[in-house]
């Protein structure tokens, strides 16, 4: 270490400004690597147990410091920072939820959990189809934890990473193990999706052997939290390093009926009358799907409050006009006796006989 290197941290250090610090020494980490190994690690070390580390509360200066240093570090860039987290809490399925809630445990147990010879869990695979949640969790996830969250998208940055090595790449996780955060990667599986790509072969295996590098020691005090559409394209040797993989399914009648009502917020009560349908209707769908739904019948109930029965259902059931008459009287029938409707407003949207329905019916009960 020079003595200019050194005279800047002890100014830092005595002007009280403890973030600056240790944005300084991990700057320095980075630079000894090469040339004084040791020094680098132990420097790592401190920082990593540094006692500040283990406040779980990042003060909103040091949060502005680190994001400063984001937007001027061109390395760094390809970083996006979420400064508020949302504390909202996803509507998961309550396995999952537990999963959740030992991950949270864990960190007020670390302390007991060393003793054991054993660390709270500091990496998480997210597998799931889209729109079930996963960047939702990460978000409640720090919110929880009290740390900022930041998201690196591997599909987005796929071209900045290739042709550098996958310096950027590394850039990026030093400076993540070097605050106490949640790092998000979204899309993990771009690395393994592109590996059939010939001209782009070597440098993908670069990209997976850094992250093997550094997942395995990832630092307790952070949560590496890493996302994928498709888990049978991730590299099983990826894979085996993080600590728990988490499931994310398309969501079940129960979740999606409390998705549904939560979704609707103040208008529920105009569609009390309808819950059960649209219950039946977004069977299969996806959260993302259930709030688009929602938000455009809530638009039409704005904008066309008088046909709104009408435009709601054609919404809903898109091929309704294409119905035969006997597929009418049964979605009809339907409508009436699984969800409750009037006779009179099933009979005008299917423009069959009122007393059509009631006869089907009757039959369905003999």
């Amino acid at each position: 270490m020079q003595s200019d290197e050194t005279l800047e941290i002890a100014r830092l250090a005595l002007e009280g400004k403890t973030s600056d610090v240790r944005l300084y020494l991990a700057k320095l980490v980075r630079k000894e690597r090469k040339d004084n190994p040791k020094l680098a690690e132990q420097i790592e070390t401190l920082l990593r147990i540094d006692p500040a580390r283990s406040n779980r509360v990042l003060r909103k200066n040091e949060t502005k410091h680190i994001n400063e240093e984001l937007s001027q570090n061109e390395d760094l860039s390809i970083l996006h920072s979420t400064s508020n987290p949302t504390n909202q809490e996803p509507l998961l399925s309550q396995e999952l939820k537990a999963q959740l809630d030992q991950i949270l445990s864990e960190r007020e147990h670390t302390q007991q959990l060393k003793q054991k010879g054993l660390k709270a869990t500091s990496s998480v695979v997210f597998q799931g189809p889209p729109g079930v949640g996963k960047t939702m969790t990460a978000n409640w996830l720090a919110s929880k934890l009290e740390l900022p969250l930041y998201i690196l998208d591997l599909t987005s940055v796929m071209s900045s990473l290739l042709g550098k090595t996958g310096n950027n790449l590394k850039r990026v996780l030093d400076f993540a193990k070097n605050q106490p955060c949640v790092l998000f990667l979204d899309e993990i599986d771009a690395i393994a999706k592109k590996r059939s790509d010939e001209s782009d072969v070597g440098e993908l295996k670069r990209l997976v052997n850094i992250l093997l590098q550094e997942i395995e020691d990832w630092p307790e005090t952070g949560l590496l939290i890493a996302a994928t559409n498709h888990p049978e394209l991730v590299d099983p040797a990826l894979w085996r390093r993080f600590d728990l993989d988490i499931a994310f399914n398309l969501p079940d009648e129960s979740n999606i009926r409390s998705s549904i009502i939560e979704f609707l917020g103040s208008d529920l009560k105009d569609f009390n009358h309808l819950i059960e349908l649209l219950v039946d209707s977004q069977k299969g769908e996806s959260y993302s799907n259930i709030k688009r739904t929602i938000n455009r019948l809530r638009k039409l109930k704005i904008l066309n409050p008088t046909e709104f029965e009408s435009s709601g259902i054609k919404y809903l059931i898109p091929n309704l006009e294409t119905l035969s008459r006997q597929e009418r009287i049964a979605f009809a029938t339907k409508l009436v006796s699984d969800f409750s409707f009037p006779k009179q407003t099933a009979a005008k949207l299917l423009g069959v006989s009122r007393d059509t329905i009631r006869k089907k019916i009757a039959a369905s009960h003999t």
